[in-house]
């Protein structure tokens, strides 16, 4: 090896190692304080509720021990006993399993949370930063288009949905097309295949949009569509792919058709964004420009600064022989993905385009927060800012003196991209204290111990309403049973079956009748884990029916009583 190819080498590893710890630096500085309370606490996001953040710190358990279980038993979560297929009710995030090891040797599901999403924030900024060098970007506007990702502001305001946090398969999946597209061949065909199934595995939501935008613009392939290796090339990334999300789409296909799973229409339109919110950013603003025609709750901008850079960045690109393709491109992505957010609020003479996707491709129905096609605007719009940045850059040297450029130019460019990357920061991040899994080890042994094999628990009470905040408390449960693994009636996800709300009904009341105590029991559920309150202090005695037997076994300084339900028998 000779001492050039080992410098180049070398300087690669340090070019490397710079990016990744720049990036692994805004991570932890854009959800500050986080890190200090990394064992103990989770990012709430705008919704200021424990609810989904817990939900998901639950699936990414599930999906580290639910695996190893064997496929039936993964599907069968131990959420909303006895009904089947639990896991397929919400996002599966099966590629959470790779915090596996950091569970069993912290025992620290939080923190196993906080570093998936901070890996995933730096693998976002990565793949950009390689995405950006695959179109030859220099690596100064590379770092700045990674950095740029990682803040990006839409993923910052629903931070509390960790499932929506990695842009990095979508990245990695473009980073393909874009090989591709010069020189197909089965191997790239096969890592498509791969980058887009991770993608869907890390977030099905954001997998659903991903194949409608790539289909969309497929079209722009047009010269190469006579190109028979670009077709194999696709061919077999799409079998991978199938290999991949297969049993995913396959259970969560399943547990739709037989629950009937849809979204009302009133909710995917409230769901849905509208042209205006795209003139506002969610954040701090170094530079305010106001929220012009957003509404106050719906600011889908990337920020002004990058907005223009796009323009010059769709400008250059189009004129540039190497880039046209890959800008026409990124630009029917990011109009599609703008018109497709606005859900049924695109009405084209009559007809609302929305509803017949919902109608001929499966997946759609189910789909309620319509908005969030506009992570791909903003995504788009980061990768032609970062282009546009370049081609200013590059007409800049062409145009004046080296040492006019040096001095004059260079220092312009530093200010405008340090304006545009922090012109929207992310808001202050709010943090939620999870429960003390000490203080609750009492009553969590009991259950532990003491439940009978394939029996289930009733942790009471259940969420009092239909908000996503009121079912802070189920979620509560469903962290607890991480620690003692016993299945529960409770359950919070995407949708919830339809005896669900009728058993909460019914346990919620001030004294639970024979008729639901003896439902419970026939559907083996062995104990009532009753967290005391003045509102519940009488509602739970011993008590014995006809049929079923309700007696007081263990009671929890903490405030928490447990009850065993037995069936009298005749």
């Amino acid at each position: 090896m000779t001492k050039a190819v080992r410098r180049v080498i070398q300087s690669r590893q340090v070019v490397g190692i710079l990016v990744v710890v720049i990036y692994g630096t805004l991570a932890l500085w854009s959800t500050w304080p986080l890190a200090r309370f990394s064992t103990t606490s989770l990012l709430t996001g705008a919704s200021n509720s424990l609810t989904v953040p817990m939900f998901n710190l639950w699936s990414i358990w599930w999906n580290t021990e639910g695996f190893l279980q064997g496929l039936n038993s993964y599907w069968n979560a131990p959420i909303f006993h006895p009904t089947q297929n639990t896991f397929a009710f919400s996002e599966p995030q099966t590629v959470t399993m790779i915090m596996a090891p950091i569970i069993w040797l912290t025992h620290s599901r939080v923190l196993a949370y906080n570093i998936y999403l901070w890996l995933a924030l730096l693998l976002n900024g990565l793949f950009t930063f390689l995405l950006l060098r695959k179109l030859s970007v220099n690596r100064s506007i590379a770092i700045w288009g990674g950095a740029a990702m990682l803040l990006l502001p839409i993923v910052h305001w629903q931070l509390d949905v960790v499932q929506l946090t990695p842009l990095w398969g979508i990245l990695w999946t473009w980073i393909v097309l874009l090989k591709i597209s010069r020189h197909p061949s089965l191997l790239r065909g096969a890592e498509l295949g791969m980058a887009f199934g991770l993608t869907f595995l890390t977030c099905s939501h954001q997998g659903l949009f991903l194949s409608l935008l790539l289909v969309g613009a497929f079209w722009t392939l047009w010269k190469r569509l006579l190109n028979p290796s670009l077709w194999t090339a696709c061919a077999v990334g799409i079998g991978v792919a199938i290999l991949l999300i297969g049993p995913v789409v396959f259970h969560l296909q399943k547990a739709a058709n037989q629950n009937h799973f849809q979204r009302s229409s009133q909710t995917v339109l409230q769901l849905s964004a509208l042209p205006g919110d795209y003139t506002a950013s969610t954040g701090r603003h170094l530079i305010n420009f106001g929220i012009l025609a957003a509404r106050d709750q719906w600011q889908l901008s990337p920020g002004w600064f990058k907005v223009g850079l796009a323009t010059t960045g769709i400008i250059f690109g189009l004129m540039r022989c190497r880039w046209r393709w890959w800008t026409m491109f990124m630009l029917m992505t990011m109009l599609l993905a703008f018109l497709l957010s606005l859900g049924p609020n695109l009405n084209i003479y009559g007809w609302y385009p929305w509803w017949t996707l919902t109608e001929y491709c499966p997946g759609f129905s189910q789909v309620r927060n319509v908005f969030r096609f506009a992570f791909f605007v903003q995504m788009t719009i980061v990768l032609l800012a970062a282009q546009g940045l370049y081609g200013a850059f590059l007409m800049s040297r062409k145009s004046s003196s080296k040492k006019l450029h040096d001095y004059m130019a260079k220092p312009a460019f530093l200010i405008l991209g340090l304006i545009a990357l922090f012109e929207v920061c992310p808001a202050s991040p709010v943090l939620g204290k999870t429960p003390h899994i000490e203080r609750h080890a009492g009553w969590i042994a009991y259950i532990r111990n003491n439940t009978s094999p394939n029996h289930a628990i009733a942790c009471i009470p259940f969420a009092q309403g239909i908000k996503v905040k009121d079912f802070e408390t189920t979620t509560r449960w469903m962290y607890f049973g991480t620690f003692h693994g016993v299945p529960l009636v409770n359950g919070y996800s995407g949708f919830f079956p339809d005896e669900y709300f009728e058993i909460r009904d019914a346990l919620n009341v001030e004294s639970p009748s024979e008729a639901i105590l003896q439902q419970l029991a026939d559907t083996k559920v062995e104990f009532l884990v009753v967290m005391r309150s003045e509102e519940r202090e009488n509602a739970f005695i011993d008590s014995k029916f006809n049929s079923v037997l309700l007696e007081h076994v263990f009671s929890d300084p903490i405030g928490v009583d447990i009850f065993r339900l037995r069936k009298i028998e005749k």
